[in-house]
């Protein structure tokens, strides 16, 4: 295809430098996609090789007795707050029983 008659060559030569541009700034952008992804790859590596001082059994066992005993705690708080409920609920059972008896013996001395 060829330019219509008077374009200015510096606009011809932009017009074909254009796509090769942006094929250069798409590379640039996944080359650095790349890299990030091999530094994550590296990182996982690295915990998986377990190099560092710690063993990696040490590791998963101590954060499960951390786990198991926030489960324990809330489990304990759950099991109060359970109770509490419960006892209210009793004595709200307890005090309308004695309040309908109420009722019943002011009735009677009517």
């Amino acid at each position: 295809m060829t330019p219509p008659a008077g374009t200015p060559l510096w606009a011809v030569i932009l017009i074909a430098v254009v796509p090769s541009l942006a094929t250069v700034i798409v590379a640039v952008i996944q080359s650095r996609q790349i890299r990030g992804l091999r530094d994550q790859q590296s990182a996982t590596k690295w915990e998986i090789t377990n190099d560092h001082q710690a063993p990696l059994r040490e590791d998963m066992d101590e954060k499960h007795k951390r786990v198991m005993d926030a489960i324990d705690g809330l489990r304990d708080d759950m099991n109060g707050e359970f109770k509490t409920v419960n006892e209210r609920v009793a004595n709200a059972e307890r005090e309308h029983l004695e309040l309908r008896e109420d009722i019943r013996e002011l009735r009677r001395h009517r």
